[in-house]
């Protein structure tokens, strides 16, 4: 019989690094999933402004733009998972999600500096060892950035195939039919990172019906995340806060039934906003919280 495992990510936690792993192995879960911990800062609508110039280089690029790249980082990252008894599944680039550089061209700055961030993940996750690196992919408009886009998977799965990492791309905002037909184009070297709520957050489908329509062998992961629904019973980015599993609207139930359906053998994996003000709960902590949402998997899919 299968033995399934666990996971959360380090972008859940307030604190990341060792506190993250503390927080995630004291909830129960067998492995967290890593994210890029830098990037190229420049001014973002949600960066105040604030600029740490003697970290930056005369191209105002920050000298430690990718952490994971220092063998010293690295060291840190695997001993702590070994202190913590938990199992790091891969990178995810989180920040380079947030920076929105996967829609710009090869040739501009921003196109080239997302280029880099994709190969030191790959090559960071080589060297530590880990399985995959998983890249954000949405906010996408017109058929110039889609290209520009596809590019960037084109190169990372190229990059995959050299280092060994599997690449798998979270298409957020994109209908099941596009996610298909990208991964037709890379011809199978490319898997899918669902986040079960984002497909009613951004419109663009039913997420059971998604998980039924991109099969098993498409998902490599599966992230569950819950959303309250508004006050007129709609779940969307504008007006819908972050809920634990199987306390909003975000069909956490019938979206395990529809994984255990298709047959998906991948981690399972919670991807709930542990430090939102939304979820916290008096006399309980971020810990605490990750516990709630731990038993509601387990009892989805059993142990």
């Amino acid at each position: 019989m299968r033995t399934l495992k666990f996971a959360t990510s380090e972008q859940c936690f307030p604190c990341w690094g060792t506190l993250a792993m503390k927080m995630a192995r004291e909830a129960g879960f067998d492995g967290i999933q890593i994210t890029d911990g830098g990037g190229y800062l420049q001014p973002h609508p949600l960066n105040p402004g604030f600029v740490e110039y003697e970290r930056f280089g005369l191209d105002l690029r920050r000298k430690d733009s990718f952490p994971l790249t220092d063998r010293t980082v690295q060291t840190y990252y695997l001993e702590a998972a070994e202190a913590c008894q938990i199992q790091l599944t891969g990178i995810y680039l989180y920040l380079l999600g947030h920076q929105g550089f996967i829609k710009f061209a090869d040739r501009t700055p921003q196109g080239q500096q997302c280029r880099e961030t994709i190969r030191n993940a790959v090559i960071s996750a080589s060297q530590m060892g880990l399985p995959q690196v998983t890249i954000p992919v949405f906010g996408m408009f017109g058929i110039a950035q889609q290209t520009y886009a596809f590019q960037k998977l084109q190169y990372a799965t190229e990059l995959g195939k050299e280092y060994g990492i599997r690449i798998l791309a979270s298409m957020d905002d994109a209908p099941a039919e596009r996610q298909m037909e990208i991964l037709d184009r890379l011809e199978g070297s490319l898997q899918l990172s669902l986040n079960t709520v984002a497909p009613s957050l951004n419109a663009v489908g039913d997420a059971v019906e998604m998980i039924r329509t991109l099969g098993g062998a498409r998902l490599a992961q599966i992230r569950f995340q819950d959303y309250a629904a508004d006050s007129e019973g709609f779940v969307t980015k504008e007006t819908s806060r972050p809920a634990l599993l199987g306390r909003g609207a975000g069909r956490t139930e019938a979206c395990a039934a529809a994984a255990r359906e298709i047959g998906y053998s991948g981690w399972i994996c919670s991807d709930t906003p542990y430090y939102s003000a939304d979820l916290q709960i008096p006399g309980e902590n971020y810990a605490a919280l990750a516990r709630r949402d731990r038993e509601v998997l387990v009892g989805l899919f059993g142990e």
